[in-house]
């Protein structure tokens, strides 16, 4: 370039300098600076065609097909150390339907251009790799393809991730229909992206498409006439960052059927503690529901007939015994005539307790009573004082006092120790002495209101002194009442959170007759009230 720029401006060395074709001077410094910028635009071409993480090839269609460029990425995705050792290779044996296919041929004979076509390729240890491939044909003056290039993006890792994601979503999908409740969730932006078998089974869809059809996921409270509100379902709630838990929830489903849900909703949140979406899980209690009426409305009937009878039945007993109580006191009745008399009257005075025992059972399991304060030492005072005359006994009952004793029990504190005295006294001869003890005790830090009642009576054999608090060990032979009155005891004293057993009065002869123990939690010094 600079000879013939010499020779063409100068007038040979020793010539003057001077040009006398100054635009054609110009000219030549602007084709300079051109080449310039070419090659370097070569450069910058080559080292991005060199670095870059796509394959990039050229075959040519004459004599054959062969390749002609590929980059060191082209050679990296097929497994080749380097590009001569690529471009040794017929393009064919490492994609055979790539470029065999007629159909490909034509489409680029027609259209000059394939893009993104997924291929399976051979690298060269065999293995297959996934690719992506875009090819561009190049033709010569007569439309005649004289080459191809291609690029290759290599996506056998983003399939193999993909398919990874696709397993992992499957298998959740799989247990999430599996689970015995309701799932739905909802992404950023409030839409439904999931739902599982036994949601769709729930609102009873038949295979309908949930998107869209929010406005029919939640119906209104329970025991509400107001349906609720959009931004006051659950999943909205949680979407807005609230937590709700088994949330009761009058609903109907899409087949028009009423039903009632247990509704939970929690804000599913990103690493950062942004809100990304919410999970709501329901659970059907319709049937539950149901069997809870139906069961209310039974115990309801049953405690009316109970209360009837209770009621209707002491009445009886009581005008009888009022009578055979006259006849005895009227009637000049020898002794034998006499027991005629009395016998009736215990019975009745049984069939009494017993009355009372099933509607005590009755209040304590209807959950109608309510703990309070109750004082130990009167109620001891009104028991003794309703035992101390019973007709045909001799009864002498004493009461030692060692504390004042506060615990939290039902009105039917009294009852414990009323059916532990009945029990004293009915299983004893004529005369029988009860001693009744009030104390209090510390274990493991807690006081406990003691109460004892011993009586002289035949005693409880220790192979019977579990079984008379427990009612399922009485007996199928025997009278369903015998031993009812203790097992009231039981279940109240547990109620209350104490325990009571029996002992033998005097150790190792239970003939000397039997020591009732019962065990309260006494209130603490600060629960206290100065007893009167």
């Amino acid at each position: 370039m600079a000879d013939m720029r010499e020779g063409i401006i100068g007038l040979g060395a020793g010539g003057q300098r001077k040009s006398y074709y100054p635009q054609l001077q110009e000219r030549i410094s602007e084709l300079e600076r051109a080449n310039r910028a070419l090659a370097e635009s070569e450069m910058r071409y080559k080292a991005l065609v060199e670095n870059i993480d796509v394959g990039i090839f050229r075959v040519s269609l004459e004599d054959g097909v062969r390749f002609v460029q590929a980059n060191a990425a082209m050679a990296r995705i097929l497994g080749y150390s380097n590009v001569e050792e690529l471009l040794s290779h017929d393009p064919s044996e490492l994609c055979p339907p790539l470029l065999r296919r007629n159909r490909i041929r034509a489409q680029l004979e027609r259209d000059g251009a394939i893009k993104n076509m997924r291929v399976v390729a051979s690298r060269k240890d065999g293995r297959p790799v996934s690719l992506l491939v875009t090819l561009i044909a190049s033709r010569f003056q007569d439309s005649r393809i004289e080459w191809i290039d291609g690029l290759v993006v290599d996506v056998t890792m983003r399939e193999r991730s993909q398919r990874r994601i696709e397993e992992d979503r499957a298998r959740l999908q799989a247990i999430f229909d599996s689970l015995p409740v309701g799932i739905i969730l909802i992404d950023s932006d409030g839409l439904v992206i999931g739902t599982n078998r036994r949601w769709r089974q729930i609102w009873m869809m038949d295979g309908a498409s949930e998107e869209g059809r929010l406005d029919r996921y939640i119906g209104r409270l329970a025991g509400s006439k107001e349906r609720l509100k959009r931004d006051e379902w659950p999943i909205a709630r949680a979407f807005r960052g609230e937590s709700i838990i088994d949330q009761e929830i009058e609903i109907q489903r899409f087949d028009g059927s009423p039903g009632t849900l247990l509704a939970s909703a929690v804000p599913i949140r990103d690493l950062g503690g942004g809100i990304i979406g919410a999970v709501s899980t329901i659970i059907d209690i319709t049937s539950r529901k149901r069997l809870e009426r139906d069961l209310e409305e039974a115990r309801s009937r049953s405690e009316m007939y109970v209360d009837l009878l209770t009621h209707d039945i002491s009445n009886y007993n009581a005008a009888a015994m009022g009578y055979l109580q006259l006849a005895e006191d009227v009637l000049q009745l020898n002794e034998q005539d006499r027991r005629l008399i009395i016998k009736p009257l215990e019975e009745l005075r049984n069939s009494t307790e017993l009355l009372a025992n099933v509607w005590d059972l009755q209040r304590v399991e209807s959950g109608r009573e309510r703990d309070r304060p109750m004082e130990v030492e009167k109620i001891l005072q009104q028991v003794i004082r309703d035992y101390r005359v019973l007709p045909g006994k001799d009864v002498s009952i004493a009461l030692h006092q060692e504390c004042c004793c506060r615990v939290m029990a039902t009105d039917l504190l009294g009852v414990v120790f009323s059916n532990i005295m009945s029990n004293a006294i009915k299983h004893s001869g004529h005369e029988v002495n009860v001693v009744v003890r009030l104390s209090s005790v510390v274990r493991g830090g807690q006081e406990w209101a003691r109460v004892e009642v011993e009586d002289d009576g035949p005693g409880v054999p220790d192979e019977k002194k579990a079984a008379i608090f427990d009612r399922s060990l009485m007996g199928l032979t025997k009278p369903i009442s015998r031993g009812l009155g203790l097992y009231l005891v039981k279940r109240l004293v547990d109620e209350y959170g104490g325990v009571v057993w029996v002992e033998d009065r005097v150790t190792g002869d239970h003939t000397q007759g039997a020591r009732f123990v019962v065990e309260l939690p006494a209130l603490s010094v600060d629960q206290q009230d100065p007893c009167d």
